[in-house]
């Protein structure tokens, strides 16, 4: 694979599994952020990463930041901040343009806890549960939720709009 970026990498990965799942062969290209990537044969794409904390993240990512992560705090955190990232991305003006020119889009976002295991992911169904978005413009298509559970293959779960 070409030196991408992180987030290319991500969107890479999703074209990929999409690819399978579908039949029809995806491929990215960078976008004009908004929308981080546009889609062939159809459609654009958000990538957006969740991490327990903003500290996780810049221990993860900056190697100045390495030091200074500590790993405490309440156990639904990741599913607060993935539900908060959801109505974030669900509620911004700053998708019109892309939804103008190339439709609806689909928002990833991707989970970067380290630490995420069967007990968040049950947090985060049990918050997506009672979900209800304070300003959808309706942008987006599809937002899926990509984890890793230790041990096991990535997964790519619907979140929104729910099943019925």
């Amino acid at each position: 694979m070409p030196n991408f970026s992180s987030e290319a990498q991500i969107a890479e990965r999703f074209a990929t599994w999409l690819s399978q799942l579908t039949g029809r062969q995806y491929t990215i290209k960078p976008g004009g952020d908004p929308p981080d990537f546009l889609m062939k044969p159809e459609g654009w794409l958000e990538v957006s990463d969740i991490y327990l904390r903003d500290e996780q993240a810049k221990f993860l990512n900056s190697t100045a930041e390495r030091s200074s992560f500590g790993f405490s705090g309440p156990l639904d955190e990741t599913a607060r901040r993935f539900i908060a990232k959801l109505d974030e991305k669900l509620g911004k003006q700053s998708y019109e343009p892309a939804y103008a020119q190339h439709g609806k889009g689909i928002l990833l976002l991707t989970c970067q806890d380290c630490f995420f295991d069967e007990v968040n992911l049950a947090q985060v169904r049990e918050a997506l549960a009672s979900f209800r978005p304070t300003n959808d413009h309706g942008f987006f298509k599809t937002a899926y939720f990509e984890y890793q559970l230790p041990g096991r293959n990535r997964v790519y779960d619907v979140v929104y709009p729910r099943k019925a």
